[in-house]
């Protein structure tokens, strides 16, 4: 036997050393096969030549990204972009930044070995996959910043640019506002060529702020049905009885203690049984009310979500004075007779102004309440969507206000948004007007005077002239707000200025203020504005927008600290600004160059599968999928 063994030694030994080593990697077989799938599979492929992309660099793509989903709110938001929620987005940026020689080495990712270690015990993320995450959103950060600032500006520049965006003014301010002059009478064609021009503009677009587009209008009819009346129907009820309100005392004796010798019936047991009940009595008053009000529409036909009325309507719907006969017969209600808008139709946004009604809700379509405002702007003369359905002539759902007290509301009468069918609809808008330009044009010509009267006599002086003046108002003007500036920014979109509003005026005037914050930013930072001669204090500007002049004096100013500008600058946001103020505000073009859509034809990018020029049927992943992996 042993000559055997040796004789057959080394081929025995290869037998069973293979027959070994298969028992050592089975365990690890599934494995083995799986990565080698991964750097087969095709996921996607990108640019002219195809260049494919495999499920393991896929895999390490959202890898990165989950990290990033992780960290990255510790981080400035990427100019243009804001957070980055996609891996086709991330991978195609990350590659962009590359090409431009944006990715840095391993020590752009900012952390040293300890630090980075003690990250990846935190998250649970390898070292390798966060240093290349931190590395890559270093490089896209800086990538798009280069874009934004792609229009240099001295440092001069930025820092003179950003004391007026972001420097504050706090001034006083009087406007002088033009009024019609009755002297002067429009003749027909003036008035006819006014309406022409400005007929179908929307009130303050045009210029001057003129504009005779109507609004959304309407006229409303409602019941109120007061808190106290239900209260009082429910303490008369039988419900409520002394008999009902004993066996209730007795029920819940431990809520009452200290009457547990007396005889007669506690205030505050009657209260308690009222707010027990109150709720079911003011849903059976709801139920009540709804079916008196669908008794005359039953079988009605739809459309879009709402009725279709006959033309006899008006004749067979129930009365709010119906209602109010029927509740106060079956539950002894007493309720005033209904209210109305007027005798002529409002503007559907003054709706919430209307005592009683405008603050009144519904929970009935949703968790959060709905008001009548927003449920009259769904009208179905309105071209409402249906989502609301609330039309001219149908009871809408009944209305509650904090108080308690219930409303019956219904839409007499809609005329929705258009331009005037003729000018007779607007005539005397327009004549008063005009009359308004004629007296605006006559102020021009002494604006002169009017700041000779601001600076010797005071703003105040001005309310004491011929002009139609304010009492002085004390008010701070700044362009943008560095907070809020960081939330536009974290949603990827451009940071907004604060609304252009002058006080006393309705149309917003950006020119005015803008001149404000010149003015208070020009001044040397040694300066205090309380030392300067009110010469240098009073500015007097015309508003053509909203046909009046504006007189000005300088309080103070609070300027940009050193610490915001630096932030500031680090995130490139100044020079942002400045684009969007030299585009004039429309930097949608910039945003969407790098949004998936276009950054995914700029490169070719196609997953496998949704190829359908190729057919290229391979690949096991597509955008949904990857996509959906981020959130799984």
């Amino acid at each position: 036997m042993n000559r055997l063994l040796r004789k057959y030694s080394k081929l025995l030994l290869a037998v069973f050393g293979t027959g070994l080593m298969v028992v050592f990697l089975m365990p690890q077989i599934p494995d083995l096969v799986s990565q080698f799938g991964a750097r087969s599979t095709l996921v996607a492929t990108m640019g002219q030549d195809d260049k494919p992309i495999s499920a393991r660099d896929w895999d390490e793509v959202r890898n990165e990204l989950q990290f990033l989903d992780k960290v990255q709110a510790q981080f400035p938001p990427l100019p243009l972009v804001g957070e980055l929620k996609n891996p086709e987005q991330y991978y195609l940026l990350a590659h962009e930044a590359s090409e431009a020689g944006m990715i840095g080495g391993i020590i752009s990712a900012g952390l040293g070995d300890q630090e980075l270690l003690q990250l990846s015990r935190n998250t649970g993320f390898p070292p390798a996959t966060i240093r290349q995450a931190l590395t890559n959103r270093a490089g896209i950060y800086r990538y798009l910043s280069h874009f934004v600032s792609a229009g240099r500006h001295s440092d001069r520049r930025l820092k003179g640019e950003g004391r007026k965006l972001f420097d504050a003014a706090d001034a006083q301010v009087v406007s002088l506002k033009a009024v019609p002059d009755n002297d002067y009478t429009p003749d027909a064609a003036a008035i006819q060529s006014h309406f022409d021009t400005y007929g179908d503009v929307e009130p303050g677009e045009g210029e001057h702020g003129f504009g005779y587009r109507l609004p959304n209008r309407l006229s409303l009819e409602w019941l109120t049905i007061p808190s106290d009346s239900i209260d009082d129907s429910l303490r008369n009820s039988d419900a409520m009885s002394e008999r009902e309100l004993m066996k209730y005392w007795r029920r819940n004796e431990s809520r009452f203690p200290g009457f547990e010798d007396s005889d007669e019936i506690p205030d505050t047991v009657q209260t308690a049984m009222l707010n027990d009940l109150r709720e079911a009595h003011v849903a059976e008053l709801n139920r009540s009310i709804n079916d008196r009000l669908r008794l005359p529409r039953r079988g009605f036909d739809e459309s879009g979500g709402y009725l279709v009325l006959p033309d006899d309507w008006n004749d067979r719907k129930t009365s709010f004075e119906d209602i109010k006969t029927h509740l106060g017969d079956t539950y002894g209600l007493v309720i005033e007779s209904p209210s109305n808008s007027g005798d002529e139709m409002i503007n559907a946004n003054e709706i919430s102004t209307l005592d009683g009604i405008g603050r009144a809700r519904t929970d009935k379509f949703s968790r959060l309440p709905v008001g009548i405002e927003q449920l009259a702007s769904e009208c179905r003369e309105f071209d409402g969507t249906g989502l609301y359905p609330v039309q001219s002539g149908v009871a809408g759902p009944i209305l509650q206000d904090a108080n308690g007290n219930l409303y019956v509301f219904r839409i007499m009468e809609a005329d929705g948004a258009r331009a005037p069918r003729d000018l007779d609809e607007v005539q005397a808008k327009v004549v008063e007007d005009l009359q308004r330009l004629a007296n605006y044009e006559s102020m021009l010509e002494e604006i002169d005077e009017i700041e000779r009267i601001s600076e010797t006599d005071g703003l105040e002086s001005l309310a004491d002239t011929g002009w139609n003046a304010d009492s002085p108002n004390s008010k701070s003007f700044q362009k943008y707000q560095p907070g809020t500036v960081a939330f536009y920014l974290q949603q990827g979109s451009m940071p907004r200025p604060n609304p252009a509003i002058l006080p006393g005026l309705s149309q917003q005037d950006p020119e005015v203020i803008d001149a404000i914050l010149t003015k208070a930013s020009d001044l040397d930072n040694d300066v205090v504005i309380a030392d300067l001669p009110e010469s240098e204090r009073i500015m007097v500007m015309p508003s053509d927008k909203n046909l009046a002049i504006v007189a000005v004096r300088l309080i103070d100013r609070r300027p940009l600290d050193s610490d915001s500008f630096q932030q500031l600058a680090v995130q490139q946001v100044i020079p942002m600004l400045l684009m969007n103020e030299e585009m004039g505000g429309d930097t949608a073009s910039m945003r969407e160059a790098f949004t998936i859509d276009a950054l995914q034809a700029r490169h070719g990018f196609n997953f496998a599968g949704n190829d359908e020029e190729t057919g290229n049927t391979n690949g096991t992943v597509d955008a949904a999928d990857a996509s959906a992996s981020l959130t799984n």
